[in-house]
Parts: C-alpha cells; structure tokens; sequence
C-alpha cells in the first residue's frame, strides 16, 4: 500500500507542478519504534516527497510530560538516549532541506526498559551489606535498599549541628561555628532514630548523553546502611563539608571531657531534619571502607548510586591509590574491579581530598527529576545560603560538567 501511494503522489506531482506542493519535504514515514535502555530505536522510511531541494537532516523526537528528546541523523535508525525506562514517549520523525523543517511524521508509541543483559546484579549481590539492612532484587534490573537511620560502625555521642533555620538560640547556646562558611553550631547529643524510607534503583545503568548535576540530599547508599551526600552542604554553596569542620570540648554531665564535631572520623555526621539523627557521609569514609578492603589490596563495592551505577573506595585492583586526575567530571572511572573483572563503570571516592570532588559531583547516567527530588527530600546541612554560594565551586553548571567530559 505504501508503494501505490507513493506512486500515485508522484503522479499528482508531474500533473500539478512542482511549484504547487511547496518547497519543504512531506513527513517521512515511522515504520518501527523499538525500546531499549533508556533510548528508543526509530527507523523510518524517506518522504514521498523531498521538496525542492535535496533532504540534510532527519530528527526523530520523543515526547513525556512535557519534555522532549531528540536525536539527529542523515538516514535511518536514529536512537534518542535519556529517556526514562518504563515511561511511555510519543515518538515522531521529521526532515530537512535546505528550505527548513517539514511537517512530522504520524506519532508512535514507545517505552524505554532496562536491559538485563547490562544487570549489576551479580556484584550488589556480593556487596557487604550491613547487618539488619533490607536488600531486595524484585527483578535483575531493580534493587530495592532501605537505609538505616545509623550506620553499622561506631558513631559519636554528641555532634556539633547547624543552628535550625528560625531558632534563635542565646549566644550561651552557640558553641562553635565553621571554618569557612561561619555558620553557628550548637552541641547536640545524638539519640534516637530518623526515619528512612526504601530507595529503588535501576541496576541495569546507561548513562546519559549529558551528566547531570547532584540533589542536595542523598545522592546514594553505602553498605554500612547510611547515606552519601555531596561534598559542600547544600546546593552550590563554597564551602565543602569536610573543609568547614569545627570542633567543641567540653564536660559533659557525667564530668567526662568530651569533643563534639561537626564531621566526624568517619567524614559523617547526623542530618537536621528527623530529629537530627539520620546519618550521612560526605565523602570517602574509612570506617566504611575497612569493613571490606584490605591493607595494599584493592577497593570493594561499598555502595550504589541514585543512577544505579556502583560506588567504591579509591583503590585500583592492584591495591594502587587512583589519583583524581583519572576520573571523569562525575568522579566515575571504568575499570576492572574485584566484583566486576571484566570492567565497569563505577564512581570512586578518593582519599585525602576535602575540595568539591571529595563525593560525586554529577550523575553520569541517567537519572530522572522525580528522582532527584524525592532524594532531595532526605535533608540538607543547612549552610546559609548568603554565605557566598557560587555555581564555579559549588553545583556545577552543567555546561563546565560536559566541557570536562563524562569519558573515564
């Protein structure tokens, strides 16, 4: 049928004239649409019609909520990438010439879905989970985490927390405040427990064509059942948490001499949302990594990414420390390790660094924006905003975070 009707244009065309059927191509046609990870495969065939001047381009276009996905190319398939899997797109085709842009092709359906031959499953399953922890795999792309309220390892007794947004403490009550950011703290001691909710990731990864830039809240889970943050202390401000540490001695009821922190030795410390009890780590943290790794040998799986992809310490498989200037702009490298021989991409934390790459600074898979806001729900540090946020220092702009490329 396809053929007849294109003939039968092509009759009316030398019948009428070329001049009346306009100088941009007709709409190409979608003959199939298939899903992949995260992307969809459009193939298609040319127009009838290409107008008067000869095709340069087709776009195929795929449309969710609002937002839309495009890929360009001179001939058919086009994949479109960062689309989210189990969601449903509107896909359609255009072309080109040097007259402008035709009219699309007939929208088809499509959704994206994980692929399970790209399952990380093997290696989560491996992972050093801690005690107590609920780890699930309701199928090989999706694990199920629940985080704890407190991490498996020791944590102090009294911490230095930010001064709530409102409270107006007498200055008796501020003990101390940070280094670089001068935000006031006031020593709290650490009891009871936040509440924690199950976070769902997609274990079969891709990443995305652009990275995107980190939430202000959990960013990802670690084996010892706490969470990782980035490294400032909320969203695009100058200081990074484990450089604006202060410190209180004091005696506590009991006449003990006691030091609370604002981070502590295990580069954590409580959120101040929950009771100010739900614990979180701002970059590598040894009381983490030693529960797995041995000394001179190489980094373990020590947790999972919001976008599905592993976290590990700063090790390489022969026990060599990975220097900063081997990742990419997410802190992700691809490499051998011991839960993954054949390779993988993973991001690193590394050791001894208190600047914003201390933790990820971006995701470089993808990731979609109901996720990012529900782990922007789990709480900030609360640092004043008016203390000097910059987007150079802070979150990157996710222009700087493609200029350094997502390669590793």
């Amino acid at each position: 049928m396809r053929r007849t009707g294109g003939l039968f244009a092509l009759v009316l065309i030398a019948l009428a004239g070329c001049s009346e059927f306009g100088n941009l191509p007709w709409a190409p046609s979608v003959t199939t649409a298939r899903p992949g990870n995260a992307s969809a495969i459009i193939a298609f065939e040319a127009p009838v019609y290409s107008g008067q001047s000869a095709i340069s381009t087709y776009v195929a276009s795929c449309t969710a909520a609002g937002e839309t996905w495009s890929a360009r190319g001179e001939a058919s398939p086009l994949t479109v990438l960062g689309l989210g899997n189990g969601v449903e797109y509107a896909c359609v085709v255009s072309t080109s010439n040097a007259a402008g842009t035709g009219a699309n092709s007939i929208a088809v359906k499509v959704t994206p879905r994980p692929d399970a031959a790209n399952s990380l499953a093997s290696g989560y399953r491996q992972a050093a989970w801690a005690t107590g922890m609920s780890i699930t795999f309701p199928n090989e792309c999706t694990m199920t985490v629940w985080p704890s309220a407190r991490p498996s390892h020791a944590v102090d007794g009294y911490y230095l927390t930010p001064v709530l947004t409102g409270k107006r403490p007498g200055p008796d009550k501020v003990n101390s405040i940070t280094k670089v950011s001068a935000m006031p703290l006031e020593v709290t001691p650490l009891q009871g427990l936040g509440a924690t909710s199950p976070i769902q990731f997609n274990i079969c990864p891709s990443k995305a064509p652009v990275p995107t830039a980190v939430n202000a809240g959990a960013i990802g889970v670690l084996i010892s059942g706490s969470v990782l943050f980035g490294a400032a202390e909320i969203t695009g401000h100058r200081a990074t948490t484990l450089k604006d540490n202060a410190s209180y001695t004091f005696k506590s009821r009991e006449g003990a001499t006691t030091t609370a922190r604002f981070v502590d030795q295990c580069n954590g410390h409580p959120t101040p949302v929950n009771a100010g009890n739900s614990y979180h780590y701002h970059g590598l943290s040894e009381c983490v990594t030693s529960m797995v790794d041995q000394v001179n040998g190489p980094s373990h799986l020590i947790g999972v990414a919001l976008d599905g992809f592993p976290i590990y310490g700063d090790k390489d498989m022969n026990g060599q420390t990975i220097a900063p200037a081997r990742l990419d702009a997410c802190n992700g490298i691809t490499s051998p390790t011991p839960e993954f021989p054949q390779g993988v991409y993973h991001y690193v934390l590394p050791s001894g660094v208190k600047e914003h790459n201390a933790s990820m600074r971006c995701y470089s898979g993808d990731i979609s924006r109901k996720e990012l806001a529900i782990a922007d729900s789990s709480g900030f540090c609360y640092a004043p905003q008016a203390s000097g946020p910059t987007n150079s220092t802070g979150r990157m702009e996710m222009g700087e975070i493609a200029k350094k490329g997502s390669g590793g």
